[in-house]
């Protein structure tokens, strides 16, 4: 059967174009309670009873979607285009009757049943996307991959490779599955506006928000892939459920990983991005069965990062170049038109340089700024064409904007915009002279792709993975060098036959791939990962020997460390917290969740004669009793835990252990921290194991429990 008749342009009121957008989109869910909305108001409105109709037939519904085309032909009665309601009044019919199915009239997209990914064997993580999506609608790089990829793997699927796609939900813990069609009805959104407040893009992520509280806790296929495009650094505990996800489903882990920007600059970093990266990535090596990367320079500096930590490991890795044509997925046919409706644009004409890119402190818009401000003293501004930035401020943009405000010179010939949706973007790259793309470092480099695909020349430093992405066909500066770029701008904006060339040598070298194919490639390495299987499973068995161990004599701290740079202690403070008995790692350490919890910290080598346990301890805010078990054959030692005290409690630890593995079990159902607050257990800030008689490192666990400790929030 069509799809849901269209409402005539001009003629439908506001929330009727709202749910003709919806289904136009595909997000069935939403244009149902849109339609029923518009009914609510006009009842009598057959068309847009027949539109209501087509979207419960769309989303399976057709026993509704009968009920409502019988009262759309009954509205329409002597109407000319009533043959249009009976005709989709047959079909439904005919489709009942053949075994369509009549199901319950959804309100949303159906959520999936538990266990709904059994069976599937790649799982994307769009965690990331989701969050972007709450303040955001037009996509920048990290976005634009994840939907591009994620919806080619969605329409591509094949029956014995089921695709499906995730996010993760921090507040209850563990993966959430998106409807295929609620992903793709959302990435059809982002590509045709930029508003985020839009009524239609509201509604889509209403429905996105429902699907995604309603959705079971999600079951992994056996052996099943998690392939993160994205980030999770953000992400509390997002590797404590990798690891649990391995234990229980033999799940793989591949990240993407685009860059390493935080370790390499991080002064052009907000320092809690810093510090977020280094924790996430002290413990990536030891949960990804694989990695992907967007270049040869990311996966250079992935190796190099993790070679610092832990020598000697390789990880087994695929360089994925973001080589794609982006021409058919930005809405290139509407461009003209989306930017000729936007005032804020160039008008065909008028000569302008484009950069795309965030407005931050890496990007050095300060440089490109203070050389269109040397063009102007050099050439006059009449002469000089406009420089169009295209991007949201971000960190440190504040220097690069005070110049502007301060300079009348500069905003007169100099323009920031954001919030420019695709088909605009493309009408930029169309027109432009050239495009201009400064940065610090990138892991690829986007926009110098988008810029080669549309025929235009773009300027870069030479440095970091944009000689990738330019390749022989970009023209390059001197990275910082203002009297080269300045050189190198005359030369594009006053030549036009040097500038001809440079196209010409576009048109001659340039081989972009379709977004299809990067899927393609994409999947493929996922095909190649090996499976893993047993009880606690974190990484391949070849990793063993270089996971990090616990030290005799060396105090562990428990805590968020907080620190710019990858540690192994890190990575062992993380890991150690075995099974979902934990809250997530704080910055003055770690509680336990009431009832059972499981501390795992292996030896460098088995212990060869008696030793002791320290644990540093925090009670809950109310007195509650705890029980501690170290080993499986080791005496239950009881102890209750004095409202709000900090103390030491010391165990034997005998011969012949290979691991620390120490049960700690909090009396249910805890403490709430708050009223109606998390429930909580015994709460660790450190452990030490020694020798009864290593009076220095008893010493220095002292030492670090007085000066190390932040007292948690109440």
């Amino acid at each position: 059967m069509d799809g849901p008749a269209p409402i005539a342009a001009g003629a439908a009121p506001d929330g009727a174009e709202t749910a003709a957008q919806l289904a136009a989109a595909g997000l069935w869910g939403a244009a149902i309670a849109a339609w029923r909305a518009v009914l609510a108001e006009r009842p009598e409105d057959w068309r847009a009873r027949l539109a209501l109709g087509g979207c419960l037939a769309a989303a399976g519904d057709l026993a509704a979607a009968v009920r409502e085309y019988r009262e759309a032909v009954a509205l329409a009665e002597g109407v000319p285009e009533a043959d249009i309601a009976r005709q989709r009044l047959a079909e439904a019919i005919a489709a009942i009757g053949e075994g369509g199915t009549a199901m319950a009239p959804p309100a949303t997209v159906a959520a999936p049943a538990a266990g709904a990914a059994t069976g599937t064997r790649f799982v994307f993580d769009a965690s990331d996307l989701v969050a972007y999506f709450a303040d955001n609608r037009a996509p920048t790089g990290i976005q634009r991959v994840q939907l591009n990829v994620i919806a080619h793997a969605l329409s591509a699927a094949r029956p014995e490779e089921p695709v499906a796609v995730v996010a993760f939900d921090q507040d209850r813990g563990g993966w959430r599955e998106i409807h295929p069609a609620l992903f793709l009805g959302l990435w059809r959104l982002s590509r045709s506006g930029a508003d985020p407040h839009d009524l239609v893009w509201q509604a889509a992520l209403a429905e996105l928000r429902g699907a995604l509280a309603a959705a079971p806790d999600l079951d992994f296929a056996p052996g099943a892939v998690l392939c993160n495009l994205g980030t999770s650094w953000w992400i509390r505990d997002y590797f404590l459920r990798v690891r649990d996800a391995k234990t229980r489903f033999g799940l793989r882990y591949v990240p993407f990983v685009h860059d390493c920007i935080p370790l390499i600059v991080p002064e052009h970093c907000a320092g809690g991005l810093v510090r977020e990266f280094a924790q996430w990535f002290a413990s990536l090596a030891l949960h990804a069965d694989a990695l992907l990367c967007n270049s040869r320079c990311t996966l250079a500096d992935v190796r190099r990062q993790i070679a610092a930590l832990l020598p000697g490991l390789d990880l087994p890795a695929t360089v994925v170049p973001l080589d794609a044509d982006p021409r058919a997925m930005l809405g290139a046919a509407e461009a003209d038109a989306a930017a000729s409706a936007d005032a804020r644009l160039p008008v065909p004409g008028e000569p302008f340089v484009l950069f795309v890119g965030t407005i931050e402190s890496r990007k050095d818009h300060l440089l490109a700024f203070r050389a269109w401000r040397r063009l102007i003293a050099r050439h006059g501004a009449a002469a000089v064409p406009r420089l169009l930035c295209v991007g949201k401020p971000g960190w440190l943009a504040e220097p690069a904007l005070a110049l502007l405000r301060e300079a009348p010179e500069l905003a007169q010939r100099i323009s920031v915009l954001h919030g420019i949706p695709d088909g605009a973007l493309v009408a930029l790259y169309r027109r432009c002279l050239f495009t201009l793309y400064n940065s610090h470092y990138e892991g690829w480099g986007l926009p110098v792709t988008e810029s080669l695909a549309f025929g235009r020349v773009p300027l870069v430093p030479r440095h970091s993975a944009l000689v990738e992405a330019g390749g022989e066909a970009a023209a390059y500066f001197t990275p910082g060098d203002l009297d080269d770029l300045v050189a190198r701008l005359e030369e594009l904006m006053f030549d036009p036959a040097a500038r001809a060339a440079a196209e010409a040598r576009i048109a001659e070298r340039l081989r972009l791939r379709d977004w299809g194919a990067v899927t393609d490639q994409i999947l493929a390495a996922l095909r190649d990962v090996p499976s893993h299987a047993g009880a606690d499973t974190v990484a391949p068995a070849s990793r063993d020997l270089l996971r990090p161990t616990l030290r005799p004599g060396r105090p562990l701290a428990l805590r968020l460390l907080g620190e710019p740079v990858p540690r192994v202690e890190m990575a062992l403070a993380d890991m150690a917290r075995l099974g979902l008995g934990w809250h997530p790692l704080e910055s003055w350490g770690v509680w336990t969740r009431p009832g059972r919890a499981r501390l795992h910290l292996p030896l460098d080598a088995p212990t060869s004669e008696p030793l002791r346990l320290q644990l540093d301890c925090v009670a809950p805010p109310q007195d509650l009793s705890v029980r501690l078990r170290l080993g499986p054959e080791g005496p239950e030692h009881r102890l209750l835990a004095e409202a709000g005290t900090r103390f030491t409690v010391a165990l034997a630890a005998p011969p012949g252990l290979a691991a620390i593995d120490l049960d700690i079990d909090s009396e249910e159902p805890g403490v709430a921290l708050s009223p109606g607050g998390r429930r909580v257990g015994l709460g660790l800030a450190g452990v030490l194991l020694c020798c009864p008689d290593d009076l220095a490192a008893r010493l220095e666990f002292l030492e670090q429990r007085r000066l190390a400790f932040q007292p948690p929030s109440r």
